[in-house]
């Protein structure tokens, strides 16, 4: 069963905020594989954090999601976020970590840079 989240019910029309995601995820269907139609009715923009939580939130309970009445710039930003979701690098980077046993050999290692 395909459920429809309308936005403006639980949210202002400029949605800014990570957390507004929250209140959004109360209303979305406990079973996994979900489907949801978020309705951006009336909603004139979000942030970049907002979409970036929401498409996460999204990723994350495996919900096949759509998105209705989404005005330009709203379908812009989610355009951008899942973009560049599929880009990032999920390589660790290995950071080079020396110890030291005292203060001296600290030092002594300040020294040599």
């Amino acid at each position: 069963m395909k459920k429809t989240i309308n936005i403006h019910e639980f949210l202002p029309s400029t949605i800014t905020t990570r957390m507004a995601v929250e209140l959004l995820s109360l209303e979305v269907p406990k079973e996994s594989h979900s489907s949801v139609t978020f309705d951006f009715t009336n909603i004139d923009f979000i942030s970049r954090a907002f979409a970036d939580e929401l498409i996460q939130f999204i990723a994350d309970n495996n919900i096949s999601a759509d998105f209705q009445h989404a005005n330009a710039i709203i379908t812009e930003m989610l355009a951008v976020v899942q973009k560049n979701r599929k880009k990032r690098d999920s390589s660790f980077h290995h950071i080079a970590i020396t110890p030291f046993l005292n203060q001296k050999d600290f030092t002594k290692f300040l020294s040599m840079i």
